[in-house]
């Protein structure tokens, strides 16, 4: 997790992204807020132009690297919008410091998010409960250690979330907790669901209406979800919201190298064969039950009507 990485400046944060070595909606806002700090206490800046073209850059590569995350985009706005605040001739040590100070206050709100979510969304396991999750997120795991620290006795049916596999990290960690898991395929969903008695996913973007993008095999389980009769929530820290779907634009579903899902030697031959490795999809908010946040377990129209207040808090 985020909180374990030391970045040692901008550009290691970049190279940490790349290498995906961050994982989760949460830690990839946190580690923008983290490459804007860095910039601003390690490298020096002869005016607010140099600091302007530095903020672009580190933008256009997180950006680029990580399209679907509206936590990096939000970091990058509300950063922007604190530097445009600053009247004309403030010294660049006042600006940097400030937006240091910003940061420092996304970081910081992004993580005590993530554990008020938590207890929130412990709230909706009993006893002797099954829950269904998919993939790893950090929201999605601090519902479960909430969980357990409660001594709740629950057990979870992980998904494998192909073809990277992050399950993988929640199961050791669920292991740690002595929770027991049961680990399937993605294929094997349909034949599982019914022993659950809810879904509990992560988000790394919610849209505006409440629809969410997650790994890829999130709105799959949703739709199986309702012919199963069973109620599915979504833990995302309200920080997710990506405000640009107010005005029409789409969510940028990521694609991701087709090396992760083909090896050489597969084919005899690549001739007439495309290989598309998706990477997110885009669960419809009709087919969420809750949206488990910091502020409580919302309905997902509710989303878009939590931000305003966010935003000022974060920009002091």
């Amino acid at each position: 997790m985020l909180q374990d990485i030391q970045f040692q400046s901008a550009q290691h944060v970049i190279d940490e992204v790349r290498n995906m070595n961050v994982k989760g909606g949460s830690p990839f806002g946190r580690a923008a807020a983290w490459a804007y700090r860095l910039a601003c206490t390690q490298e020096e800046f002869a005016d607010v132009a140099a600091l302007r073209e530095r903020f672009d850059y580190i933008s256009s590569e997180l950006l680029s690297l990580k399209p679907t995350m509206a936590t990096i985009y939000n970091s990058k706005s509300l950063v922007y919008k604190k530097l445009d605040s600053f009247p004309a001739g403030t010294e660049i040590s006042t600006i940097t410091g400030e937006i240091s100070a910003l940061c420092q206050r996304i970081i910081q709100y992004s993580l005590s998010a993530v554990d008020h979510l938590g207890e929130n969304g412990a709230n909706l396991i009993q006893d002797g409960c099954t829950v269904m999750m998919h993939s790893y997120s950090s929201a999605l795991m601090s519902v479960f250690t909430a969980a357990a620290k409660q001594g709740k006795r629950f057990s979870l049916i992980c998904t494998e979330s192909r073809p990277l596999r992050e399950s993988r990290v929640a199961a050791k960690i669920l292991q740690e907790l002595h929770v027991p898991v049961t680990y399937v395929t993605d294929a094997s969903i349909w034949e599982f669901m019914p022993a659950c008695d809810l879904i509990i996913m992560g988000a790394d973007t919610i849209a505006w209406d409440g629809s969410v993008a997650n790994k890829m095999g999130t709105a799959l389980i949703s739709q199986l979800a309702l012919s199963c009769k069973k109620p599915v929530y979504i833990a995302s820290e309200i920080y997710k919201l990506d405000r640009r779907t107010a005005q029409g634009h789409p969510i940028v579903l990521e694609r991701r190298t087709p090396a992760e899902i083909v090896s050489p030697g597969d084919f005899d031959s690549m001739e007439g064969i495309e290989v598309i490795n998706q990477f997110f999809d885009l669960t419809p908010s009709h087919q969420i039950t809750g949206l488990i946040t910091e502020r409580g377990v919302i309905a997902p129209s509710m989303i878009s009507l939590n931000w305003d207040c966010l935003e000022a808090q974060l920009l002091g």
